[in-house]
């Protein structure tokens, strides 16, 4: 299966892609590739894809890198698995739940390798930190949900990018 990456950066009203070569590794070192890419502490989001299994963003802003992953359990088995090994696994849905009406309190539902079958459709196998794009207008909900939902990990990074504004710039480069 293939794999699509991006790396993005506001710019002025909306976003542009930045041209950088994402190779696995830690949240650290791919941190460290991101802020070498815009040469200061702007911020820069990595849009990762794993066709028909999973999708993560990776944010940095400054010496902060904080990374989402819609299935760890399935990217625990990827060439990115490092950048996902030590994330936290989601102990409950955000306040507001994945629809916005109602906390479902899936503890401990996201642990990575703790299932061996694949996931039930809105079983919460995310892990990393819902909140990382919040600041610029992307809910916890809405990465949560789309996690939870089975959506395609090419579908879900649209309708993030459309939240965000930055569906276009994504699209042009696949």
């Amino acid at each position: 299966m293939a794999y699509f990456t991006a790396v993005l950066t506001p710019d002025g009203d909306g976003w542009r892609s930045v041209d950088v070569d994402l190779e696995a590794g830690s949240p650290e070192e791919l941190g460290d590739v991101l802020r070498g890419a815009v040469g200061d502490d702007a911020a820069v989001l990595a849009v990762l894809e794993r066709e028909d299994e999973w999708f993560a963003l990776v944010r940095t802003d400054g010496d902060d890198t904080r990374v989402f992953v819609s299935d760890a359990v399935a990217a625990a088995d990827s060439s990115f698995a490092e950048l996902f090994a030590e994330l936290p696994p989601a102990t409950a849905v955000p306040p507001g739940g994945v629809d916005g009406t109602a906390d479902t309190g899936a503890a401990d539902a996201g642990t990575a390798g703790a299932a061996t079958d694949a996931p039930a459709v809105g079983e919460v196998v995310w892990a990393g930190d819902p909140d990382l794009l919040s600041d610029l207008g992307c809910p916890p909900a809405v990465l949560t949900g789309l996690a939870v939902s089975g959506t395609d990990p090419s579908a879900a990074t649209v309708e993030v990018g459309d939240v965000l504004g930055f569906a276009d710039v994504l699209e042009s480069l696949r």
